[in-house]
């Protein structure tokens, strides 16, 4: 394999990583909103705070974290989904590096 064929299957193989990453960025940032504000519909508050005091009490925490769970539960398997997609694409692209000896540093698209 020449090297602007491999440099560009790299490119490739690391932009596809990167949306990856990305969309389990935004399915697990979606996930937490939902759970939260799920947890705010549940919880009412009946008092209003002075505008620099949080509301956000530890029972609210407690039943964040119970409504999160739940939503895990549900979206568990897809999210695992995209989590071994992405340790299989970056395993390739090491495997790739490795065979054919390219030391360049890999690009940072997500952090």
């Amino acid at each position: 394999m020449d090297r602007e064929r491999l440099r560009v299957m790299l490119a490739r193989m690391e932009t596809a990583l990167a949306e990856t990453r990305a969309n389990l960025a935004r399915v697990e940032h979606g996930l937490r909103d939902r759970a939260e504000a799920e947890t705010i519909r549940r919880r009412p508050k009946k008092r209003h705070h002075h505008r620099r005091m949080t509301r956000w009490t530890g029972a609210d925490e407690t039943a964040y974290r119970r409504v999160l769970d739940e939503m895990l539960s549900v979206t568990g398997p897809e999210i695992e989904r995209l989590r071994r997609r992405i340790a299989r694409q970056d395993a390739a692209i090491e495997a790739l590096r490795r065979k054919y000896g390219v030391n360049a540093e890999r690009p940072r698209f997500f952090s």
